[in-house]
């Protein structure tokens, strides 16, 4: 400690001597090369020569070195240097400090680098980014060029780097998917289970940006962000893969649909990164993983299309008999019609099982699509396409109240609101109905009249044909 105090008050003595040959301001030069060559022959003795400390397999030692120097001397450096550099500030006199001692590590890295193998390539840029990020807590890095980083930014370099991430990113993705415990649920967050490849996949994908975040090339940082987007388009093509050889009703397949619905949620949420949101522009882009994101919902549509087809055709083929059922009936059943009872249970079954299985925005979407395309058949091929007596209208009411009543646990009441209003005028007794149908051949104002009477919001048009379904007026 003594022995550098002394090499500080030397450095101040050349400066005062070099003076007059740099018109009065010290020599920053002359200063520096003096002070660091102390620090240079110690670190070239302990890690450039043939002795233990050299060890091409521990760069993490030489770092630790170079931190402990730079944590030992920063403030005796700014204390000497200040006094001779009076029109700088402190961050700018740190930065000299940190720009030295970079140089003799990229002094090292340049030597080293060529003889690594893949194995060590990769751990020296763990390594480096670990430097780097401890060397930000000494100072504030901002203020110097990063030497040691830009030495990985060079194109040679970098190349490897690239393709030795892309093939050990690629080989994991394989390796999760083979993985026996790929499917065991885990939490997304948002109260739906997903499978856990889902989370390992995406904290690889996290992993990749993370590690050179750190680096202020944004050229750099634009391969390995398509490096992320190409990782999601395969493992979207995993998916899809998996999804081949499962039921709809195999609970893996919900939980597939469930990453879909995760993994956009996640990119939705690093849109709003401002590095990718850096990165996307340097490239064009409309929006960070805009192009993986729309990839992704039209995977979910599809998906999900082909989930709420196979349900609605089990339900509808179950109803095949149903659909042919005759109206004329001479009393209403005390149950449900027994040619809908398979269909319903059927329908019930598959609600429930998507209830407890999906996300639940999903499921309201397929909820939604079910009840609207189910309700569309039985009103297409039963209520405007049959003849009903009173007794037969009844019992078709009281059928889709039944089915009504299987969506009304997940929804309102409300959604079903066109269907009951036809049926509410399809079961009208039959001196109702011979009335109305009296009064709209006549007047449709005077059927209006009538319908406000019996709070029937349908227009009187639409009344007239449903009455015409009636057989028995």
């Amino acid at each position: 400690s003594s022995g550098i105090n002394a090499e500080y008050g030397n450095v101040r003595f050349l400066f005062k001597l070099s003076e007059p040959l740099c018109h009065g301001k010290p020599n920053v030069k002359l200063g520096l090369k003096y002070i660091f060559s102390h620090f240079e022959l110690q670190f070239k003795f302990h890690f450039m020569r043939k002795v233990k400390t050299n060890d091409i397999s521990k760069p993490e030692w030489y770092f630790t070195k170079l931190l402990s120097w730079i944590g030992e001397n920063k403030d005796r450096f700014q204390q000497h240097f200040s006094i001779l550099f009076k029109d700088e500030n402190s961050a700018t006199i740190k930065a000299l400090l940190v720009e030295q001692f970079c140089e003799l590590a990229v002094l090292k890295l340049s030597v080293d680098i060529p003889k690594l193998d893949d194995g060590l390539f990769t751990h020296y840029i763990d390594e480096v980014i670990k430097f780097h990020k401890e060397l930000k807590e000494h100072l504030p890095l901002s203020h110097t060029k990063s030497p040691v980083l830009e030495l990985f930014t060079e194109e040679k370099t970098l190349n490897r780097w690239l393709q030795l991430e892309t093939i050990s990113s690629f080989n994991f993705l394989s390796a999760v998917e083979a993985d026996k415990s790929c499917f065991e649920e885990r939490e997304s967050g948002s109260g739906y289970p997903i499978p856990s490849m889902c989370v390992r996949v995406l904290s690889s994908v996290k992993a990749v940006g993370e590690r050179v975040k750190v680096f202020p090339s944004l050229a750099l940082n634009n391969s390995f962000y398509s490096l992320q987007c190409d990782l999601l388009k395969e493992f979207m093509v995993h998916l899809s893969d998996m999804l081949q050889k499962l039921g709809h009703k195999d609970p893996k397949f919900y939980l597939i649909l469930n990453s879909v619905v995760y993994i956009l949620s996640i990119l939705e949420e690093w849109s709003y990164d401002q590095h990718y949101i850096k990165v996307s522009k340097f490239e064009g882009d409309k929006a960070p993983f805009h192009e993986i994101s729309q990839s992704y919902e039209l995977f979910r549509q599809d998906v999900q299309d082909s989930l709420e087809s196979s349900i609605s055709t089990k339900v509808n083929g179950l109803l095949s008999g149903y659909f042919k059922q005759s109206w004329i009936l001479p009393n209403r059943l005390d149950t449900i019609t027994p040619s809908c009872s398979a269909g319903l249970m059927e329908l019930q079954q598959s609600l429930t099982a998507l209830y407890s299985s999906l996300a639940p925005d999903n499921f309201l979407l397929i909820w939604s699509n079910l009840a609207t395309s189910l309700q569309l058949s039985f009103t297409s091929k039963i209520l405007y396409r049959s003849q009903f007596n009173y007794s037969g209208a009844q019992q078709f009411r009281s059928d889709m109240s039944a089915f009504c009543g299987i969506f009304y646990d997940y929804c309102a009441p409300s959604y079903f609101t066109k269907l009951n209003k036809d049926l509410e005028v399809l079961t009208q007794p039959c001196e109702t109905a011979r009335l109305w149908k009296g009064e709209g051949t006549t007047s449709l104002d005077s059927l209006q009249d009538l319908l406000q009477e019996r709070n029937i919001t349908l227009p009187p048009t639409e009344v007239l044909k449903i009455l015409k379904l009636r057989s028995d007026i």
